[in-house]
């Protein structure tokens, strides 16, 4: 007499010896099974409703769905939903077709295990060219199968990726100069794989890159030190997140300050329009179109409150570059001044720069001292992008080497710029006689004319001619004090005049 219907798991393979019997494999779960006395229990399996199996070649499931742990991922994951029953490998599979049928159906074809014995599934189909296609493509599979096997190992170690993690990944990463980039994707390069792109052989192509998505470029792990590589190649070839160690203070990060100044430091800057032409080439000069050059004349008259190293005078000299594209980057200094931190003053001496780029150029005043072995030794800095200058004369306020200000240490200079265009709209030559014409008479002006009282000029040249005689009186008063000093001499213990 039955007790209850439950599912049961095969111990071992059998093979029915009677047309009521079930003939199952190993592992095989049996349905709906009822319970008989005798050690014979009855089951569905294999498409067989209720056929008889010894009781002893089975064990019954307590929790199916704890026995079969992949059960609830296949249901999930599948369209059949809990109609799919498991999967089978169909590389080791063995294909063969009926031409007799099977009931009533006469076109179908058995797959089979053979490492599975008395096992077969058959399929169906409802014409004889749906079977030929079934057949075909399991084949085609089957054969195909060992070759995407070997090939995905190739790859998992030529690219140094675990197989099994790289068919989970969802996001993936385009070749550069792919179609497939996305404005919303972000590739990230270290820089010593940036520095093979941002050269003149492949800097519009990574510039061209860059409008499509975006791309961070960040220090290479060799820097243990924390030093910074040099941002500009990488900013003007258009990426828009170059990393850098914030806590060194060195020259890319006070030009990392000064490009973001003109944004009031809020973390955002907008590239320039030129870079957004698509004929734009960070490299080649001739590619700049709708922009006007300039030419900058510069003249550093003097300085005050110069930081010292030590505790010794400074003899404080100025370095001034013009940073920014290959071809516009240069720098030229001024003579030393003697033992002099406080005031220092040098002679009128324009140096002048001529700009192709100026949207993406920077002017830097650097200030160093030359110690008795010739060393420079670093006092000041001040770093703005040529696009904020303002001509006149200027009280340049100097920065330490983390970009904090230097409490009353500043720069006198006077600047002028100029269109560097001719009337035929080609660039001026640097050597021309014009542009030095113009700041040697600048220069003139300031020392040797006489304007008229109450004028433009005369309010810019007063506070030179006071500093001009003060600094005249100061010295004069030390000259005094050193003819006057007097001399003692040392008798019988006593000090006496």
């Amino acid at each position: 007499m039955p007790t209850f219907k439950c599912a049961v798991k095969a111990l071992f393979d059998y093979k029915a010896q009677r047309e009521d019997e079930l003939t199952f494999t190993k592992s095989a779960i049996i349905q709906n099974v009822e319970k008989q006395d005798g050690g014979w229990w009855r089951g569905d399996y294999g498409g067989k409703k209720q056929l008889w199996f010894p009781s002893n070649y089975v064990e019954e499931m307590v929790n199916p769905a704890a026995l079969e742990p992949e059960r609830e991922h296949l249901d999930e994951n599948s369209p059949l939903g809990d109609l799919l029953r498991g999967v089978v490998d169909v590389p080791a599979c063995q294909i063969a077709i009926r031409p007799e049928g099977k009931n009533n159906r006469l076109f179908v074809f058995s797959i089979s295990l053979a490492s599975v014995a008395h096992w077969s599934l058959d399929v169906a189909a409802d014409s004889q060219e749906e079977l030929q296609d079934w057949v075909k493509k399991i084949r085609e599979v089957a054969q195909t199968a060992d070759a995407r096997l070997t090939e995905g190992k190739m790859m998992e170690r030529r690219k140094k990726i675990a197989l099994e993690l790289s068919e989970l990944c969802l996001l993936f990463g385009s070749e550069i100069g792919t179609e497939r980039a996305c404005y919303r994707d972000m590739s990230s390069f270290p820089e010593t794989k940036a520095e093979k792109y941002v050269n003149k052989a492949k800097g519009k192509k990574f510039l061209q890159y860059n409008r499509l998505q975006l791309s961070r470029i960040y220090p290479k792990g060799q820097r243990l030190d924390s030093s910074n590589y040099d941002p500009l190649p990488m900013w003007i070839c258009g990426s828009q997140l170059v990393a850098l160690n914030f806590q060194t203070p060195d020259k890319p990060m006070q030009m990392n300050q000064a490009l973001f100044m003109a944004g009031g430091h809020c973390g955002y800057v907008l590239q320039p329009s030129t870079m957004r032409d698509e004929a734009f080439d960070p490299f080649d000069k001739s590619s700049l179109r709708g922009l006007e050059p300039c030419a900058i004349c510069i003249e550093v008259l003097g300085a005050r409150h110069l930081p010292k190293n030590g505790r010794g005078i400074v003899c404080p000299f100025v370095e001034i570059e013009v940073a920014g594209a290959e071809y516009d980057s240069t720098k030229q200094k001024t003579e030393f001044v003697v033992d002099n931190g406080l005031n220092p003053v040098w002679p009128a001496k324009p140096f002048q720069f001529q700009i192709s780029n100026p949207e993406f150029a920077f002017l830097r005043f650097v200030v160093y001292e030359e110690d008795m072995f010739s060393d420079q030794n670093f006092l000041a800095q001040a770093t703005f992008p040529v696009k904020g200058l303002k001509i006149g004369y200027r009280a340049v306020p100097l920065k330490n080497n983390y970009s904090e200000d230097l409490e009353l240490a500043s720069l006198l200079i006077k600047i002028d710029i100029f269109p560097a265009k001719q009337e035929n709209g080609d660039l001026s030559p640097f050597s021309g006689t014009s542009l030095r014409e113009r700041c040697s008479d600048a220069s003139s002006q300031l020392f040797h004319g006489r304007p008229r009282e109450g004028s433009f000029e005369a309010r810019y040249q007063q506070p030179f001619e006071d500093f001009r005689i003060s600094q005249e009186h100061l010295t004069d008063h030390f000259d005094s004090r050193e003819r006057r000093a007097p001399r003692r001499t040392r008798i019988n213990g006593d000090n006496r005049l």
